[in-house]
């Protein structure tokens, strides 16, 4: 008998749940944890509309020594939305690597579409998550087959140099108001169809308000936006260490932010100021308008409190090279469909629009 056992995670685990995310460093030169305070449960509303939360419990020594979550919401698919699965959170400690757990865990996401059927997941693997790329995408036996979809990129942006504003003939930039609320809901709409994943803003998520926006307006026609979307009250990274060559030059790189614009960097243990750039919505891919939408977004940001902006914008987007513009530290995931055979057709008829899968709300 197996000393690992997989259950329904209930709002009384949710001090284990975010102790475990705590405790799963992304490994690299600079290690970070994901973490979700003070409540696990409430950021998986960032994610989808509902929430499966599994967790695989040491039965000798009760701890959660691994989680999952399955939840739901609505994507552009070939130009439409659609009900598609999310998988994400999923943690396992080093300690119950191995074995027949993953495959035990994947048992109960079968039997999870079996009662509650979707056509396929999207799912995104970070860079430097090795053990996830081997085991899970694989196609190692008893697992749900993984269509990789490409690279999304997702450069932090550090938000510290001054840089000069990029007009656009006929173009105003500004800050978007209560007013505008039907507006930006009919450019998600005629955006967000040009795009694989591409999420519906139109009923705005916890912690995002129409004032985060930035708005592109041709005359009185919204023609582009993005979010500056500051997520730390529902989930945070933490710096956890620095390789040796890093923990030298911090403290000189740190020095020089005093009398540079430069932003510091965090020490071990401590949040890094980020927000995300998010909900990327245009007519069509102007890219000048993208960088000036984009300049302008990140001169208004920089004057706050945040040392670095996430972008997303896959490998095969036109408007990805606009990321060159900015100094950042590049990252990027892999982003896969995940789906059973009773998918296999929805998945073949997925077309060839570059994804937009927003990492804010993965």
């Amino acid at each position: 008998m197996s000393r690992y056992r997989i259950v329904v995670a209930r709002p009384e685990d949710d001090a284990a749940l975010r102790a475990r995310m705590a405790a799963d460093w992304l490994r690299g030169p600079l290690s970070v944890s994901f973490r979700r305070e003070p409540s696990y449960f409430a950021g998986c509303a960032l994610q989808g509309e509902h929430a499966q939360v599994y967790k695989c419990i040491d039965t000798d020594s009760g701890a959660v020594v691994g989680m999952a979550a399955r939840l739901m919401t609505r994507l552009y698919v070939n130009g439409a939305l659609r009900r598609v699965g999310v998988l994400s959170d999923m943690r396992v400690a080093p300690v119950a690597r191995g074995g027949t757990l993953v495959a035990r865990g994947y048992k109960v996401l079968r039997e999870l579409h079996a009662a509650d059927p979707v056509d396929f997941y999207v799912t995104a693997i970070l860079d430097g998550n090795r053990t996830a790329m081997t085991t899970l995408a694989s196609g190692r036996a008893g697992l749900p087959t993984y269509r990789d979809c490409g690279r999304m990129l997702t450069p932090a942006l550090h938000l510290d140099l001054p840089r000069p504003p990029l007009p656009v003939a006929g173009v105003g930039f500004r800050r978007a108001a209560a007013g505008d609320a039907a507006a930006l809901a009919e450019l998600f709409a005629a955006a967000g169809a040009r795009r694989q994943f591409a999420r519906d803003y139109g009923n705005l998520p916890p912690g995002l308000s129409l004032t985060d926006f930035f708005v592109a307006e041709r005359g009185s026609r919204l023609v582009a936006c993005l979010a500056a979307w500051d997520q730390h009250a529902l989930r945070q990274t933490h710096v956890e260490a620095y390789t040796a060559g890093l923990a030298v030059l911090r403290p000189i790189y740190n020095a020089a932010s005093r009398l540079l614009p430069l932003k510091p960097l965090p020490a071990p243990g401590e949040r890094v100021p980020y927000l995300y750039f998010a909900a990327v919505a245009l007519r069509d891919d102007d890219i000048a308008l993208w960088r000036g939408l984009l300049r302008h977004a990140y001169r208004e940001v920089r004057r706050g409190p945040w040392h670095y902006a996430i972008v997303s914008l896959h490998e095969r987007d036109p408007l990805a090279v606009a990321l060159a513009d900015y100094r950042a530290i590049r990252a990027a995931g892999r982003i896969f469909v995940v789906h059973y055979d009773d998918g296999a057709d929805a998945v073949a008829q997925i077309d060839e629009r570059p994804p937009y899968l927003d990492m804010a709300r993965i």
